[in-house]
């Protein structure tokens, strides 16, 4: 019996032992070599080791959990300096994204962003300076079988942001009765607006969910080659080349009337004002229509002779036959800036589209609308006389309208936000 006791004494002090022993094996084996592999980086840059970690290893498949875990140090990986808004996250290896957090400290020490990596892809930065950033990347609890280890590790950057404004246009060009859209992104210090200068004429800019946006025309007469843009945005100065083609412009007859006496001043007196005016954000959305139908009597850029044969100057819009008392309507959505009787022009309206774009429309019987009043395209403008002109101009320089009518140039450039 004694022996038999003594049996069963070393049978338990064996398994006992030979528990121990395994479970020694398997906290060695849930050591620090056990810690998950990855890395972090932001906007390209690799955030190198972590400065701490917390985790939990797990020893008997979760039942038992191994901590390891080291306070993080004072040493902050210097990043190059980010010259974009955005500076996205990457997190590799066994790490997740979706268990990191980010903290954002600005140089007076002001937590300007706390949040998830998920929250980080929308951040953007708005101010210039110095930044530390912490980082907690590991991985979260799942519950899959086997366990996994759960906890993260920390890593901690410094950087400066020195965000500049960009310039982009539509196309690198356009050709002769085009518009070239003219786009500033990137950083925008709050309460400026851009200026432009460009021999092409002038541009108006409007605020955009992607910047501001403005339109460049190029008018019929302008001529072929490379036009400096120069675009100012506080103390930031932006160029560009706008390249401008030769378009192929048809010959027209004309038979011109003099004017009779005082008319050409009194159509300045009236008009010409509009030329210098575009503040506005666009009312137009996609293309423009005809606003009134009928044959074409003289196209946009034709070259205008007399019976003579004699050269009497372009074209700077579309004259259609349209027939009397036809009804003519808005080739765009807009503002009525003008509506009159003018010696030179007869019937004439001025719809202001926004953003510096105009129509100006001569020749109408009758006027159905009144200056101040807001149309949408399409609406009932009036009659037309016996013929009706149409031009588009941005400031004073003009532009084909119809490439406006087949929704084509600068004017429907969408810029990406």
């Amino acid at each position: 019996m004694r022996r038999f006791v003594l049996w069963l004494f070393l049978v338990a002090l064996f398994t006992c032992a030979l528990l121990a022993g395994a479970l020694g094996f398997f906290w060695w084996r849930a050591g620090e070599e056990a810690l998950p592999r990855g890395g972090v980086s932001l906007a390209g840059q690799d955030l190198g080791a972590p400065a701490g970690y917390d985790w939990q290893v797990p020893v008997l498949g979760g039942v038992l959990w191994r901590q390891h875990s080291r306070s993080p140090d004072l040493n902050h990986t210097a990043l190059a300096e980010l010259t974009d808004p955005a500076a996205p996250l990457e997190v590799t290896g066994e790490l997740t994204a979706s268990a990191a957090t980010l903290t954002l400290t600005d140089a007076a020490g002001v937590a300007v962003f706390q949040g998830a990596a998920a929250q980080w892809a929308d951040f953007s930065f708005s101010h210039n300076g110095d930044y530390t950033l912490e980082v907690r990347a590991g991985r979260a609890a799942s519950g899959e079988k086997p366990a996994k280890p759960v906890g993260y590790y920390v890593y901690q950057c410094r950087f400066s942001v020195n965000l500049q404004p960009t310039l982009a246009l539509s196309a690198p060009g356009a050709a002769q009765g085009g518009t070239v859209a003219v786009a500033v992104g990137g950083f925008l210090p709050a309460g400026q607006v851009p200026a432009a200068q460009c021999e092409l004429g002038p541009v108006w800019f409007t605020r955009t969910s992607a910047g501001w946006l403005g339109f460049l025309p190029v008018a019929y007469n302008a001529e072929q080659g490379e036009y400096p843009l120069t675009v100012t945005l506080g103390q930031q100065t932006l160029t560009a080349l706008v390249q401008v083609e030769l378009a192929d412009w048809p010959k027209a007859a004309t038979q011109p009337q003099p004017p009779a006496p005082g008319a050409d001043e009194e159509f300045r007196s009236a008009i010409w004002g509009f030329y210098s005016q575009g503040a506005g954000d666009p009312y137009w959305s996609g293309a423009f229509s005809a606003p009134c139908a009928g044959g074409t009597l003289r196209p946009y850029g034709a070259y205008l002779y007399n019976a003579a044969g004699d050269f009497t100057g372009r074209s700077a819009g579309i004259r259609v036959l349209c027939g009397e008392e036809r009804g003519v309507s808005a080739p765009a959505a807009g503002r009525v800036a003008y509506a009159g009787e003018l010696a030179l022009t007869g019937g004439t309206l001025v719809l202001d589209h926004g953003c510096g774009v105009k129509s100006y429309l001569f020749g109408l019987a009758a006027l159905n609308v009144q200056a101040g009043e807001v149309v949408t395209q399409g609406a009932a403008l009036g009659q037309a006389g016996e013929a009706l002109t149409w031009e588009v101009r941005i400031g004073n320089k003009s532009v084909d309208p119809g490439l406006l009518t087949r929704g084509q140039g600068g004017l429907f450039y969408q810029p990406r936000g």
